[in-house]
């Protein structure tokens, strides 16, 4: 697979379609970060700017640039210009790169999730965001790129993406505080896997990650026979590809009844994880429509917006 064209099961992405999503940007309700940028964030004061938010009465050490001096001939005082914080927002891309995500392979969830992220990383810069991505494994980022902070840079991370193989296990709360304890800048963190694991150990990541100041969204993508598996899978020898762990299955109709009532109670826990953590959660199956995921069903949990 080429940095080009990031294939997902039912199509591609050209990455000369990304021009597509420039009327489109990444929406942070926190993320402050601490470099000057184009983002403002009402309620968040700082001493110059171009809005101004709020005026507050001088003390020794403040800007006199910023003194409104018509204020003081009409109330006898002296106020301070304070201004709206603009400030640039990192987005953190993390992508699960367990081997779960390459299982079962026609569903094609890896490539799926590339091609995710490979947008939402277009998105993030062409609005002058700064976008890193890491991949996890284990108990650690297994690998993790520069900061980017202009449009050019979502080759690079194509690339980066495209090279990138599904193996192993995935200890997510170990690697999501990991990634965490190293950054020394917060932001968002989108967090892109199959959430083949306990909810509770997908609280943790995002506790982990929310102790660090990361505003967390949750971006699960789901296989079409993982849903549902009757079209895919009869009988067999069903083999966890991250323990090894081996059970022989004949999938009949109480069997299959039973196993649809078990994911939707995974499904609902990790929802009640993300109500309860106030994180966005969004499920996307893996070889629908890209897009229209990105431009109406992030847009619905406030992740995107247009600009």
């Amino acid at each position: 697979m080429s940095a080009a064209t990031l294939r997902a099961a039912g199509g591609a992405l050209d990455l000369a379609d990304l021009p597509r999503f420039d009327g489109f940007t990444l929406h942070v309700r926190r993320g402050l970060g601490e470099r000057p940028g184009e983002r403002r964030f009402p309620g968040r004061r700082q001493a110059s700017g171009v809005e101004i938010e709020a005026y507050s009465p001088y003390t020794p050490g403040d800007d006199l640039r910023y003194l409104d001096w018509s204020a003081m001939a009409r109330l006898d005082q002296l106020l301070v210009r304070r201004f709206t914080a603009e400030r640039e927002v990192r987005f953190h891309l993390l992508l699960d790169a367990s081997a779960s995500m390459d299982a079962p392979p026609a569903d094609g969830k890896r490539a799926a999730a590339q091609a995710l992220m490979v947008v939402l990383a277009y998105v993030g810069l062409a609005a002058n965001d700064a976008v890193q991505v890491a991949l996890l494994r284990g108990d650690a980022a297994v690998a993790t790129s520069p900061v980017y902070r202009h449009r050019r840079g979502t080759l690079a991370l194509a690339e980066m993406l495209a090279a990138a193989d599904a193996a192993g296990s995935l200890r997510l709360d170990a690697a999501c505080e990991d990634y965490a304890r190293r950054r020394h800048e917060a932001g968002a963190a989108l967090l892109v896997s199959d959430f083949m694991t306990d909810p509770a150990e997908v609280e943790r990541a995002i506790l982990a990650l929310q102790a660090r100041r990361f505003e967390v969204h949750l971006l699960h993508v789901i296989g079409a026979s993982e849903i549902d598996p009757t079209g895919h899978f009869t009988r067999g020898l069903l083999v966890d590809v991250e323990t090894g762990a081996a059970q022989p299955l004949t999938l009949t109709a109480a069997v299959a009844a039973r196993y649809r009532t078990v994911l939707e109670a995974h499904l609902e826990a990790l929802r009640e994880v993300a109500a309860r953590t106030r994180c966005t959660y969004a499920r996307w199956t893996a070889g629908a429509d890209l897009a229209a995921f990105v431009t109406v069903d992030l847009a619905h949990t406030g992740l995107v917006r247009r600009r």
